[in-house]
């Protein structure tokens, strides 16, 4: 009795709202894939939440950034690149509450680079939580999965 006193009721969603914030967040991912697309940092640092004190990213080597080293690295890395396309694949969307998301991605991803190689990272996963702050839904948490590419001749 005493257990069940202190425990906080969990605000369970209905269908209609979690449509509602599945658009919502689409439209979000559209972004981010659209920047990648078009290698545009300034788009893609758009849906990051980088003054939440849990922003986090981790990279496929395992290894955890804050919003500097995660900025960085991505200047970095897109600066190589012509193009960076997230295929079309799996996404499964987790609804911990109205304000937080937890979004699940299993494709491919191709990167083109500027001196005409591409690589192909298939199977390629991520995982985002979006978090509605200030009415907008912002990226706090990414985690990026892969295998070696397979590195081709453009």
């Amino acid at each position: 009795m005493i257990f069940s006193c202190t425990q906080k009721t969990k605000n369970v969603l209905n269908e209609d709202q979690k449509k509602k914030i599945k658009g919502e967040i689409q439209s979000v991912i559209s972004r981010i894939y659209d920047a990648a697309a078009h290698v545009d940092t300034t788009k893609l640092f758009e849906v990051f939440s980088f003054s939440d004190k849990d922003f986090v990213y981790i990279e496929t080597t395992g290894a955890f950034y804050d919003s500097s080293a995660y900025k960085q690295m991505v200047l970095q890395f897109y600066g190589l690149l012509t193009s960076e396309m997230i295929a079309r694949g799996s996404e499964k969307y987790t609804y911990l509450d109205e304000d937080n998301v937890l979004w699940s991605y299993s494709g491919s991803l191709t990167a083109t680079f500027k001196n005409n190689q591409r690589a192909k990272y298939e199977p390629f996963g991520m995982t985002m939580l979006f978090r509605k702050t200030n009415g907008k839904w912002k990226v706090v948490f990414l985690q990026e999965s892969t295998q070696e590419s397979q590195a081709t001749k453009q």
